[in-house]
C-alpha cells in the first residue's frame, strides 16, 4: 500500500490502522469491498490483532469471536453509573461497571489476549449498540490496568455500514438508556466522545455497474429519494407475482417465520423423495452460532443458494448464488447453478469456531480451533429474510418493502442485486417506508476527503511513531514487575522451595535497575530527537535506535538466559510448580521487551525506506526455532505435572534387567471418574472431597452427561431447583450463567444452573 497521494480509501485505512493509534470506523455502500478489506488487513497487519462481532453468525463469518463471548460481558442493558433513584429503571435488568466486574470470572489465557490485543476489529457495527461499546471500553480498561486510555490503549477498527441494519433496543430499555445515550448507534458511545473515529468510506462499488440502479441505492441509503426514484420503482412492482419454479427468483422477508414457511412450503409441493444431510458438530460450536442448517432437508428440483464462496477457487460459485438440485444420494448432493449448464458435485464446507490465545512460543495472538461445524453450504432459497441476506448477491428478487420494513432494511434489500433487471416489488413504498436515522445522517457528517485524511495519517504516524519508540525502551513495567517478584519471597526458607532462589532474584532486580537507568537516558533522547520531523532528523533517529537495539537486547536477552537457567534448577525440587509458573511470566516480559526494540528499529526502518511493515516481517524479527526450542525445554518436567495442563503419568517399567521401554499410562477423563463415583452412591461433597476438587468442578463433570442425557438432572439437583433454572432460561432467554444466577440468587451455584443449563439443551 502505497504513500503516494493518490491513495484509495482502503489503503487510507490499512495505514492509520498500522501506522497510528486512531480509532477508525470504516464504512462503505453494501458491495463496496469491507469484508474483502477485513481478510487482507488480518493477514498483512503488523499488531496483535482480535476480531469481534455482535452475534455468533456474525463472528463466525467474520472468522472471530462474539463480543459477549471475549469480554465475558451479560446479556442485556448496560448503564455507565447506577441511574437516577426516581428513574424507569425499576423491575428492571442492567448492568453496571460494578456488577460486572463483580461477576468477571475470566480465565487466565483470556486475561492475557486483552492485555496483549494492539487492535480490536468489531465488524458488522450497524449492530453494536452505544452502551455495550462503553461495557467493552469498561472491561478493557479494567483487565488491562489502563484507565486513562480510551479502551486501556488499544486501537479499535469499527467495520459496517450504518444504513443497513440498526441496534436493537427494546423500549423499556430505552427508558434507561436515554438518560446516557444521545441514540443507541455506537458512535454515540460515551467512550468515544473525546476520541471520536476517523470517519473512511469505500466508495467503488463492485457489486453493480448499472449507474441508474446505483444512484438510486444512493438515494435510499441518503434518504433523498426523489419523485423519480420512486416512479421507477413503480415499473417493477407486481403485487400478486407468482414465479415458476424454473424462475429462479428468491423472496425477501422481513420475518424468519414467513421465510420458513415459504421454503418449507415450496418443498412441500415438490414430488420427491426428501433427503436429509445432517451436520457434523465437533467441540465447542455454540447452536446459535450455526451458520448453516442442522439438518438439511433437499428434494431433487428444490431451489437452493450456496452460502459460500467456492472453496477451490474455481469460482463455479458465489455466496448467494441461486442453484437447483438435480441429484441426491444419502452422501452426493449435486446442484446445477443459475447461468450455468455445468452440474457440480457439491462437497461439505467446515466452518471453524476460534479462540484466541497467545502462543508460548513467539507471543503472538493467534487462532486456536474451538469446535468445527461441516455441512453442505447449501440453503433452501425460496425465501430469505432480509437480515440474513447481508453480504449476499442475487439475480433475481422478489421483495416486500412495505411498512414493516426498518430504517436501513428497504437499502439492504434492494442491494442485494445485481441489476433492476431482477427486481419484483410485491408491495409499494409507503411515505414512511423510506427512512433513515437523523443520528445517522447526522454522523456521516464525519466523513473527510483523501487529501484532509492524507495530511492528517502524516501527522498520526509520527505522533505514533514517537509514542512507540517510547514504549519500546521504557523498563519501567518489566522494573515494576521483577520488584513486585523479589518481594514476593516472604516465606522461611524451610516452608519454600521458592526462597532459597531469593537472592538470585534480588540479583537480578539491581542489574536490572542499571539497565533501566541508561534506558531513562535513551528516553530523553527519543524526545529530543524525534522532535526533527525533517529526513534527516528522521535518518538521526534511526541510527540512534539501532544503536541503541544493539545495546540494549544483549542486555534484555542475557536476563530471559539467567531465567531458563534459574527455571532448570528449580524444576529439581518439588512442589515448585508455582514459582516456575512466575518465573515463565517474567521471562516473557524480557521476551517481550526486546522483540518491541527489534520492532521498533524495523518499524522506523521501513517508514525510511516508504515500505510497508507486516505480520511477516514481524515474525521473522526472532528465531523462532530457538525460541521454540527454550521453550520446549523448560515445559518438559520429568516426574512432574507439566504447569499448563494435566497428563497422565507414565506406567513403571518392569524390571528386565535391562532398559524397558517405559509405557505411557491411558489417558482418563477426569469427567468419568466423577460419573463412576456418583453411580457407585457417592453425593457430590464426597466426590470433591475424594477427588480433591472443589464442588463446581464436579457438577461441571456431570452436567457434561446431563446434556447427553445419560443421568437425570433431577437426580442431582432436585425437581424444584431444576424447574426453576429451566423457568428462569425461559423467562430471560438466555442460557448465560450470570444472568440466570443474578435473577434466581444466592442460593444456586454456577454448578447447579449449568446442570441446568443441561437439561434444557438435552430437551431440544
Amino acid at each position: 500500500m502505497s504513500n503516494s497521494e493518490s491513495a484509495n480509501p482502503a489503503e487510507l485505512a490499512a495505514r492509520f490502522v498500522n501506522y497510528t493509534s486512531k480509532h477508525i470506523f470504516l464504512t462503505g455502500k453494501a458491495g463496496t469491498g469491507k469484508t474483502t478489506f477485513l481478510r487482507r488487513l488480518i493477514e498483512l497487519t503488523h499488531k496483535k490483532a482480535v476480531i469481534a462481532a455482535p452475534t455468533g453468525i456474525a463472528a463466525i463469518n467474520a472468522a472471530g469471536v462474539t463480543i459477549h463471548s471475549l469480554f465475558q460481558l451479560p446479556f442485556g442493558a448496560y448503564l455507565p453509573k447506577q441511574p437516577d433513584a426516581e428513574g424507569d429503571h425499576y423491575n428492571q435488568q442492567y448492568n453496571t461497571p460494578k456488577s460486572i466486574v463483580r461477576h468477571l470470572n475470566m480465565t487466565a489465557a483470556k486475561r492475557k489476549v486483552i492485555v496483549d490485543m494492539e487492535l480490536l476489529i468489531i465488524d458488522e457495527v450497524s449492530m453494536l449498540r452505544a452502551d455495550l461499546l462503553d461495557a467493552i471500553d469498561m472491561v478493557l480498561r479494567y483487565i488491562r490496568r489502563n484507565n486513562s486510555a480510551s479502551f486501556g490503549g488499544v486501537q479499535v477498527l469499527f467495520i459496517g455500514d450504518l444504513h443497513q441494519l440498526p441496534p436493537v433496543v427494546k423500549s423499556n430499555e430505552w427508558n434507561m438508556l436515554g438518560q446516557f445515550y444521545k441514540s443507541a448507534y455506537f458512535f454515540d458511545a460515551l467512550a468515544l466522545q473525546n476520541h471520536p473515529p476517523i470517519y473512511i468510506e469505500l466508495e467503488k462499488i463492485y457489486r453493480q455497474a448499472d449507474e441508474v440502479f446505483i444512484n438510486l441505492l444512493n438515494n435510499l441509503r441518503n434518504n433523498t429519494v426523489t419523485a423519480q426514484d420512486v416512479t421507477l420503482l413503480e415499473k417493477y412492482y407486481k403485487a400478486d407475482f407468482k414465479p415458476s419454479i424454473n424462475d429462479k427468483y428468491i423472496t425477501l422477508t422481513t420475518h424468519n417465520n414467513k421465510a420458513d414457511a415459504l421454503n418449507k412450503q415450496s418443498l412441500e409441493e415438490l414430488n420427491a423423495v426428501s433427503y436429509l444431510y445432517t451436520a457434523k458438530i465437533e467441540d465447542d460450536f455454540s447452536e446459535y452460532s450455526y451458520p448453516a442448517e442442522h439438518i438439511l432437508e433437499l428434494k431433487v428440483g428444490a431451489q437452493v443458494m450456496f452460502i459460500k464462496n467456492d472453496p477451490t477457487g474455481e469460482q463455479r460459485f458465489f455466496n448467494g448464488k441461486i442453484a437447483i438440485v438435480t441429484a441426491l444420494k444419502t452422501d452426493l448432493i449435486e446442484v446445477q447453478a443459475e447461468g450455468s449448464n455445468e452440474k457440480i458435485i457439491l462437497e461439505k464446507y467446515t466452518w471453524k469456531n476460534i479462540k484466541y490465545t497467545t502462543d508460548k512460543v513467539t507471543g503472538e495472538i493467534h487462532e486456536d480451533l474451538a469446535g468445527t461445524f461441516t455441512q453442505y453450504p447449501l440453503k433452501l432459497a425460496w425465501a430469505i429474510t432480509v437480515h440474513k441476506s447481508q453480504g449476499l448477491t442475487f439475480e433475481k428478487a422478489i421483495i416486500d418493502i412495505g411498512n414493516a420494513f426498518a430504517p436501513g432494511q428497504i437499502y439492504v434489500a434492494l442491494s442485494r442485486l445485481r441489476s433492476l433487471n431482477g427486481l419484483i416489488l410485491t408491495s409499494l413504498i409507503s411515505g414512511s417506508g423510506i427512512r433513515q436515522d437523523q443520528n445517522v445522517s447526522f454522523f456521516s457528517r464525519n466523513k473527510q476527503e483523501p487529501a484532509r485524511l492524507e495530511a492528517q495519517i502524516k501527522e498520526e504516524s509520527d505522533a505514533f511513531l514517537r509514542s512507540y519508540l517510547l514504549q519500546c525502551f521504557d523498563l519501567n513495567t518489566l522494573d515494576n514487575y521483577v520488584y513486585e517478584h523479589v518481594h514476593s519471597y516472604t516465606k522461611d526458607i524451610n516452608k519454600s522451595a521458592k526462597q532459597k532462589h531469593h537472592k538470585w532474584a534480588a540479583q537480578l532486580l539491581k542489574d536490572l535497575g542499571e539497565v533501566k537507568a541508561n534506558a531513562n537516558k535513551f528516553l530523553a533522547q527519543i524526545k529530543r530527537l524525534s522532535q526533527d520531523k525533517t529526513e534527516e532528523g528522521l535518518s538521526v533517529l534511526f541510527d540512534r535506535t539501532a544503536a541503541a537495539e544493539n545495546y540494549f537486547n544483549p542486555l534484555l536477552s542475557g536476563f530471559s538466559k539467567r531465567i531458563f537457567e534459574r527455571m532448570e534448577l528449580v524444576k529439581q525440587d518439588k512442589q515448585v510448580v508455582a514459582f516456575l509458573t512466575e518465573l515463565l511470566e517474567m521471562e516473557g516480559l524480557f521476551y517481550e521487551q526486546v522483540k518491541k526494540i527489534s520492532k521498533a528499529t524495523a518499524l522506523l526502518r521501513a517508514t525510511i525506506n516508504g515500505v510497508e511493515f507486516t505480520r511477516k516481517d514481524v515474525n521473522e524479527l526472532i528465531d523462532q526455532a530457538k525460541r521454540a526450542s527454550q521453550m520446549e525445554k523448560v515445559f518438559a518436567m520429568p516426574g512432574k505435572l507439566d504447569f499448563t495442563e494435566k497428563k497422565a503419568k507414565p506406567a513403571k517399567a518392569k524390571s528386565t534387567g535391562s532398559k524397558a521401554k517405559v509405557e505411557k499410562a491411558p489417558k482418563v477423563d477426569t469427567k468419568e471418574l466423577s460419573l463412576v463415583l456418583l453411580k457407585e452412591g457417592k453425593t457430590i461433597p464426597e466426590i470433591a472431597a475424594e477427588r480433591k476438587m472443589v464442588i463446581g468442578t464436579i457438577e461441571g463433570h456431570l452436567a457434561h452427561y446431563v446434556a447427553k442425557q445419560e443421568i437425570s438432572a433431577k437426580d442431582i439437583i432436585g425437581a424444584r431447583k431444576l424447574n426453576k433454572i429451566l423457568d428462569a432460561i425461559t423467562e430471560l432467554k438466555t442460557l448465560q450463567m450470570n444472568p440466570i444466577r443474578d435473577y434466581l440468587g444466592r442460593d444456586y451455584s454456577f454448578g447447579e444452573i449449568k446442570i441446568g443449563v443441561a437439561a434444557h439443551l438435552a430437551e431440544r
